[in-house]
């Protein structure tokens, strides 16, 4: 049985949060999806994205039709909302901790890969959510 996508994102919503309590992070769930998932009690934001099926061996996260935007989408990409992106790796249960000046400008990006190229660096940089703003 398949599941909606709905269903899988709401799960990985749970899952970050859960990962951020074991952690010692006292998150803050939105009810609304307006661009932001997670609030933490230093005010960082975090939006997550959830991915179950790889290609060729990389994990691709779009954000084309996502509420997370800013303004209008651009054939030129997006902006973000949200301070951060966990995406939740489902099969290898992977997190990419990623600032969102990595993502700003992108219609979608691949992690992972058969050697673990892409964005190797921030898996479970979850210390990244304590840095202070530059």
């Amino acid at each position: 049985m398949r599941m909606l996508s709905s269903i899988i994102g709401k799960a990985g919503e749970y899952r970050v949060t859960s990962e951020l309590l074991l952690r010692g992070y006292n998150p803050s769930t939105r009810i609304v999806d307006d661009g932001v998932d997670i609030v933490l009690d230093n005010q960082k934001t975090i939006q997550v994205k959830t991915v179950t099926m790889s290609h060729r061996g990389f994990y691709t996260v779009s954000f084309a039709n996502t509420a997370w935007r800013k303004g209008i989408q651009s054939k030129k990409g997006s902006s973000l909302l949200a301070d951060y992106v966990v995406i939740w790796v489902v099969p290898k249960n992977d997190f990419y901790i990623l600032p969102a000046a990595l993502i700003n400008g992108k219609m979608s990006i691949s992690v992972g890969g058969k050697n673990g190229q892409l964005y190797t660096e921030y898996i479970n940089k979850w210390e990244l959510l304590n840095e202070e703003e530059k």
